[in-house]
């Protein structure tokens, strides 16, 4: 899967031909455009047809047209290709498609590299003397640019011959030349090149929609998922096993560590003693091992100190009234203690 071309399932647009709607997603529309220039001279290898389509505009009116901001009706969408053809040709140009863009995107990049070494040269001082951070990033910009599109309009050429530089003028003012000797170095971009089993793919992706379609589509994916799993497994795997190799040789180093140092002090106690040890210790001794690493515990909640949960609710501030029989349990070497009553309490108290 490239990232500079998004290819959705293609679909049978007529009996035995196929069509697919490409998008390039690149954020600057002029590289988009280097893409779709990418895939229209591509189409004229593999012997598709390709159109670009077309883009109506949202804003558009008679009124605007005539009298308002000269808006136009639409344009033609250079984020898009229409590609159809045979369902063989069709699956060889898409699996080409990808190798192609990624190896042009490469070339552009070698060629920015390039343009970073003469920066830094010193026959590169004279041209920079009034050239800023700023500036620079945008020359490299526009640089890598003119580059693809020097890439692109070279493909139709049979034979491209290094160009050379010119020392008089900076190198930003050459990018054709830089694209040369990048396209020389690299040994160019085989356009009709395919993998067989990627091509088999996109025609496993081609087939009609009927019952029995979906399910080798189905398969297709289910197969897709395993593998993309497996690798998952083994991947998982390996890093237990590194793991495990690491714990081991760490453990290793340990015991031979702590073996020296309990032989050196063994031998210098010895030494002080006048007894020079018949066999060492440190031979009847088993192996020191690590233990493995354990999960730590969680750690419990500190206990709040304080009252008893029953004499917090006894002083949360609610009016309680106490029995007089638990007062004479608690209390029972005191005197009885007596809540005083007036006459007139005892007058409206409630008949017992």
């Amino acid at each position: 899967m490239s990232a500079y071309v998004e290819i959705p399932r293609p679909y049978e647009s007529a009996p035995g031909r196929f069509t697919v709607d490409l998008v390039f997603p690149a954020a600057s529309k002029r590289r988009a455009k280097e893409h779709h220039d990418v895939a229209w001279t591509l189409a004229d290898v593999h012997g598709v047809e390709a159109s670009t389509p077309y883009k109506v505009n949202p804003r558009w009116s008679v009124y605007e047209e005539n009298w308002g901001n000269k808006e136009r009706h639409g344009w033609l969408d250079m984020r898009r290709l229409r590609v159809d053809g045979p369902a063989r040709e069709l699956a060889r140009y898409l699996v080409a498609l990808e190798r192609v863009v990624d190896e042009v995107e490469a070339l552009a990049t070698r060629a920015v590299r390039v343009f970073g070494a003469w920066k830094r040269s010193i026959p590169a001082e004279p041209f920079l003397e009034y050239e800023d951070a700023s500036t620079m990033r945008t020359r490299a910009r526009e640089f890598r640019a003119r580059v693809l599109r020097a890439l692109v309009q070279g493909f139709g050429a049979r034979t491209r011959g290094a160009g050379g530089r010119d020392s008089s003028r900076p190198l930003w003012e050459q990018y054709a030349a830089v694209a040369d000797e990048v396209w020389a170095a690299a040994g160019g971009v085989d356009l009709e090149r395919a993998d067989e089993q990627a091509v088999r793919v996109q025609l496993l992706r081609m087939v009609p929609d009927s019952e029995a379609g979906r399910a080798v589509v189905v398969e297709a994916e289910r197969l897709v998922v395993a593998e993309a799993a497996q690798v998952e497994a083994e991947r998982v795997e390996a890093e237990r096993a590194i793991r495990a190799a690491e714990h081991e040789e760490l453990s290793r180093l340990v015991t031979v560590a702590v073996t020296r140092a309990y032989e050196e002090a063994e031998a210098q106690q010895f030494a002080e003693d006048g007894q020079m040890g018949l066999f060492s210790m440190a031979e009847a001794r088993g192996p020191v091992t690590l233990p493995e690493p354990q999960a730590k515990k969680p750690r419990r909640a500190p206990r709040k100190r304080g009252l008893r949960p029953e004499l917090r609710e006894a002083f949360n501030g609610a009016v309680r009234v106490i029995p007089a029989e638990a007062v004479e349990r608690l209390w029972s070497d005191l005197a009885p203690f007596k809540v005083p009553s007036s006459a007139d309490r005892r007058r409206y108290a409630p008949a017992t």
